[in-house]
C-alpha cells in the first residue's frame, strides 16, 4: 500500500503522461509550450496550464470516490522523546468551485474532449474588424471603436493612446472565475503530477519512476537533461555510501515546501478550486 494515503487506492481514470517522440528535444526550455492563441482564441496560459488543472482535478474527483485520506507529513519521533503530529487531509472537491465545468464528464473523459464543450469558460477574443452587417455586441467586455481609415496608421496608434490615457479602455481586468495566478512551468507541473500517480499506484519504485523508459519524470534544466538515471551524484542526492537518493527527488515532487508546492499539496489546492496554489492554505 502507497504510505501517501491512509488506505490503499485503485486509479482507473488517472494514468501517468508518458513522453511524445516530438518533445524530446529541448523539453526544459518549454518552447513548445508556449503559444496562447489557438484558433482566434486568447488564452491567459497555455493550452497546457488547462490540461494539467484538468488532470489533477480529474484525480481529485476519484480518489474523492475512494475517500481517501492524504497523508501529508508522517509523525516523527524528536530528540526529547516525543512525536510531532501525523498531518492528513480528506479529498474533497469544493464543487461549487466548478460549477460550470461538467464534473462527471472531467471524471469520465479526456481534456481534449471536455475542452471542445467548455473552452468557452477560459478564452477570450482576438481583436477583430467588424463588417456593417455586424451587430455591435453589448458585452461590457468588449469596444467598439470607429477609424477612419484614410488616416496614417501611426496617427490612429496616437489616438488609441490618448482615449486610453483618458478613459482607462484597455485596462487590464483578471478573469473573477477559473483564473490561474503565477507563472506555469508545465513539464514542472507534468512531472509532480505522474510523480503524485505513480506513488499512489504504488507499482514502480522510486528509481523505476525517475529511470523509466517512457521518461514520466521530463528533464527540467540542465543538470537533469540526460536523465536522471544519471544525474550528477551531488551532496544533496547521496546517501551516506555513495548512491543516488531518488526517494529525495521523489519527496521534492510530490511532499513539496511551503514556498514551493509538490503535486500533494497541488491536487489539494485543485480540490479546493485554485491552480496552481491556495492564497492562504499550505496544507502542512
Amino acid at each position: 500500500m502507497s504510505r501517501h494515503t491512509t488506505k490503499p487506492v485503485k486509479l482507473v481514470h488517472s494514468h501517468p503522461i508518458k513522453q511524445r517522440k516530438e518533445y524530446m528535444k529541448d523539453v526544459y526550455r518549454e518552447k513548445i509550450f508556449q503559444s496562447k492563441v489557438i484558433d482566434g482564441e486568447v488564452l491567459e496560459k497555455t493550452i497546457h496550464s488547462y490540461r494539467l488543472w484538468f488532470l489533477f482535478l480529474k484525480l481529485g474527483l476519484e480518489l474523492e470516490k475512494q475517500r481517501t485520506v492524504l497523508v501529508m507529513k508522517e509523525s516523527v519521533r524528536l530528540g526529547n522523546g516525543t512525536r510531532t503530529k501525523r498531518v492528513t487531509h480528506n479529498i474533497r472537491v469544493n464543487r461549487s468551485k466548478y460549477y460550470d465545468w461538467d464534473l462527471n464528464s472531467v471524471l469520465t473523459s479526456s481534456f481534449d474532449l471536455w475542452w471542445e464543450e467548455h473552452r468557452y469558460l477560459f478564452v477570450d477574443e482576438i481583436s477583430k474588424v467588424m463588417t456593417p452587417t455586424d451587430r455591435i455586441s453589448n458585452n461590457p467586455d468588449h469596444l467598439t471603436i470607429q477609424f477612419d481609415t484614410r488616416r496614417r496608421f501611426t496617427d490612429i496608434v496616437n489616438d488609441l493612446r490618448d482615449m486610453n490615457q483618458k478613459e482607462n479602455l484597455f485596462q487590464r481586468k483578471s478573469r473573477e472565475k477559473y483564473s490561474i495566478s503565477g507563472r506555469i512551468r508545465p513539464i514542472t507541473l507534468l512531472n509532480r503530477y505522474n510523480c503524485l500517480v505513480l506513488k499512489l499506484e504504488d507499482e514502480l519504485t522510486n528509481e523505476e519512476i525517475l529511470t523509466h523508459e517512457d521518461n514520466y519524470i521530463r528533464p527540467t534544466n540542465r543538470r537533469t537533461e540526460k536523465g536522471y538515471s544519471i544525474q550528477k551524484k551531488e551532496k544533496s542526492s547521496l546517501h551516506s555510501y555513495g548512491e543516488v537518493n531518488y526517494g529525495r527527488t521523489i519527496f521534492d515532487l510530490i511532499s513539496g515546501t511551503k514556498k514551493s508546492f509538490g503535486g500533494k499539496q497541488i491536487l489539494l489546492s485543485v480540490c479546493d478550486g485554485y491552480f496552481l496554489r491556495h492564497p492562504t492554505n499550505t496544507y502542512l
